[in-house]
């Protein structure tokens, strides 16, 4: 046993003094006999962790603030926090979560919150977080019921609405045939750690109420999820997501950048969950529920999807994600397609192992037909999937092997591995290597690769992480990749790759610098109006992109200032061109009254002469929402949000965003064009808590 685990009482008092010293320190991130931080500021802190998303893949910070609102509002008892429970968490990766629980299970009952000191791979800027939503002195009830005699409820409505009128709207009859405004309604009622339920309505702009083939909200969903019973670890009704091991046959994807998910051995949320958010992207409608025996988790799982297609001919191809039903077309091809998933999952865990297996059925109500075009010739065909994979891990002195691999309908191969080597506390690598059969085809795979697809690709990435002084945190990953069949949006006659290095430094005790490098060569077509033909390749969409960020509190201000420059290269038929773009920006944000009301907002300036030059970078929305736009062209943009809580328990929530061009005269095209140079957006936000 090493000497980290060695529990004699100089070590411990050791331990506890080096964290109390830590955290006092870092006053404005506080532990448990402190004041501790406000929501607002502990998840501004944890996206911070996890770095900018800049892949404009469309990560779901709905819902990961949903999960750390759960946790913040409902502290984890760390002498009885389950597996699920810290993975819900979002940013404590699958390492931390087994030290953590091997830590209170091998010397508890934990008496103290600054024992985190003592326990292996947790970080500095963990020290920080895990404070904040868990304790060491929370009673546990004796009945599992008993948790709700302290039921909280909590109400949003909302409406999303753009000032200028979009070219949909102004045509008689409309085109558009619903309401030019955005519009929705959540409930939940949640009992401790115990019970969460609610609903969700949704309708986007556009989308008809109860006229032209409208049923209200256009979207609905109900949720329901208890934990802890005895026996039952969870059970979830309604709609839920699902993700296990490496994400080959059921996964989610992460929030952050790929260099920390890659660096943290990380591949999304484990285990399943009630999802309460307001994407449309297809997800799972039914019932779930994971059992413990000893070490051993046993998931059962049953889900129905409605998706949307164009089912002519009684046969499909494609499936629209977008949730949109505007207009009589969308309307009509609205839920023509079902499936039905059924799965397992068994995790036998030790600290030193683990060992799993997930199947996988999915039926179509409908059989899939690939398309007469040439880029169809892999596509999914048929009216089943189904697949089986076997995930591994195992540890040794530093060293952690895992990994995860499939087979699929048609045997199609899918495997993903990782090698941890750590040298010491602040230093590791890890080394990925992946393999996609082209013809790999799971509805609800979600692993880590160079898209979002799970298929059609060969690659490896390396990374390591290392903390050379206090307050000093170094990063850098390579990736290179291979994709193995063309498709509309790579090309596989050429090798893509990925360097990017990062550092984040403590400058002063309310003062960081985050300073990231990356250059990206991406396989791609060149646009081509002849699509009967081939598309002319291009060798690769080459662009090196410099970031920039400085954060530091004065008082109740905190304020950022950023610069992105890029460089991107292109080799288009008619010769080689190359672009520079930039993008300068000012956050602000302040909290007054007691932190009653907050006020954010930015100012940037973005020159992107080409799509390649585009910028992606996360923007604040009000309370449960938020997302990275795609800045391109030249322009100003600028946002101003503000929220006001009253002392009984309503808040009201606003934000106002305009994105102004200089290089153009009209925005977007076709039904969504505005003929002004300039978008105006509005956001307004009713909650209710009790």
């Amino acid at each position: 046993m090493t000497d980290i685990y060695m529990r004699n009482i100089t070590d411990r008092i050791i331990g506890i003094a080096a964290l109390i010293c830590t955290l006092l320190y870092s006053p404005d991130v506080n532990a448990q006999p402190v004041t501790r931080l406000s929501f607002d500021d502990f998840c501004t802190f944890v996206l911070n962790y996890l770095g900018d998303d800049d892949s404009g893949e469309g990560i779901d910070v709905e819902d990961l603030q949903i999960r750390l609102e759960t946790a913040y509002n409902n502290p984890i008892n760390w002498n009885t926090a389950t597996r699920q429970q810290l993975e819900d968490l979002g940013f404590v990766a699958e390492d931390q979560v087994e030290n953590l629980l091997f830590y209170a299970g091998e010397y508890g009952p934990v008496h103290s919150i600054y024992e985190l000191q003592m326990v292996p791979e947790i970080e500095s800027p963990l020290l920080l977080l895990l404070p904040v939503v868990m304790y060491t002195d929370i009673p546990d009830s004796t009945r599992w019921s008993d948790a709700f005699v302290r039921i909280k409820h909590k109400m949003d409505v909302r409406t999303d609405f753009t000032v200028e009128r979009k070219s949909a709207y102004k045509k008689y009859p409309k085109e558009y045939l619903g309401p030019d405004f955005r519009s929705f309604a959540k409930y939940r009622l949640s009992a401790g750690n115990n019970f969460t339920a609610g609903i969700t309505m949704e309708s986007d702009a556009g989308e008809p109420w109860f006229r032209n083939g409208g049923r209200g909200f256009d979207l609905y969903r109900f949720y329901a999820q208890a934990d802890n019973i005895p026996h039952v670890s969870r059970l979830v009704l309604g709609s839920f997501s699902a993700g296990f091991s490496n994400g080959l046959l059921f996964g989610r994807r992460s929030y952050g950048s790929r260099l920390a998910q890659v660096a943290d051995f990380a591949s999304g949320y484990n285990g399943i969950a009630a999802y309460s958010g307001t994407s449309e992207t297809p997800g799972l409608f039914g019932a779930a529920t994971t059992c413990n025996i000893g070490n051993l988790d046993i998931t059962l799982l049953y889900g129905y999807t409605p998706l949307d297609s164009d089912t002519t001919g009684g046969t499909w191809h494609s499936f629209s994600q977008s949730g949109y039903h505007r207009t009589d077309t969308e309307i009509a091809r609205r839920s023509t397609l079902h499936m039905h998933t059924i799965g397992a999952n068994l995790q036998f865990y030790r600290h030193k192992y683990r060992l799993g297996i997930t199947a996988y059925g999915g039926f179509f109500s409908l059989p899939a037909t690939t398309s007469d075009s040439k880029w169809g010739a892999m596509d999914f065909s048929g009216s089943r999937q189904w697949g089986i994979s076997a995930d591994y891990m195992v540890k040794f002195h530093g060293i952690r092997f895992g990994g995860e691999t499939s087979v699929v309908q048609k045997r199609a191969v899918a495997t993903t591995n990782n090698l941890q080597i750590r040298l010491s506390s602040s230093t590791k690598f890890t080394l990925n290597y992946r393999y996609f059969s082209p013809g790999y085809h799971a509805m609800w795979a979600s692993a880590a690769s160079s898209t979002s697809q799970t298929n059609g690709e060969h690659g490896a990435s390396f990374a390591f992480r290392i903390n050379p002084a206090k307050g000093v945190n170094l990063m850098f990953m390579a990736d290179v990749y291979k994709p193995l069949w063309h498709s509309t949006y790579r090309n596989s006659s050429f090798t893509g790759y990925e360097l990017r290095g990062q550092t984040d430094i403590r400058l002063a005790e309310n003062v960081s610098l985050y300073a990231m490098l990356r250059y990206k060569a991406s396989p791609s077509w060149n646009n081509n109006t002849e699509t009967s033909l081939p598309l002319p390749a291009s060798e690769t969409e080459r662009v090196g992109l410099a970031q920039l960020k400085l954060r530091y509190t004065i008082g109740k201000w905190n304020l950022t200032e950023g610069l992105q420059m890029n460089v991107a290269h292109t080799i288009p038929s008619e010769g080689k061109t190359a672009s520079t773009g930039f993008h300068i920006y000012q956050d602000v944000s302040y909290s007054a009254i007691a932190n009653v009301l907050r006020v954010k907002a930015r100012m940037s300036f973005n020159h992107s002469p080409q799509w390649a030059n585009r910028f992606y970078l996360y923007e604040y929305d009000i309370p449960g929402g938020g997302y990275s736009p795609a800045l391109y062209g030249q322009s100003i943009r600028w946002y101003i949000t503000a929220d006001y809580r009253f002392g009984f328990g309503m808040t009201i929530a606003v934000k106002a965003a305009q994105s102004l061009y200089f290089d153009r005269d009209t925005i977007s095209s076709g039904r969504d064009m505005i003929d002004k140079p300039h978008k105006t957006d509005i956001h307004l936000m009713v909650r209710y808590m009790l």
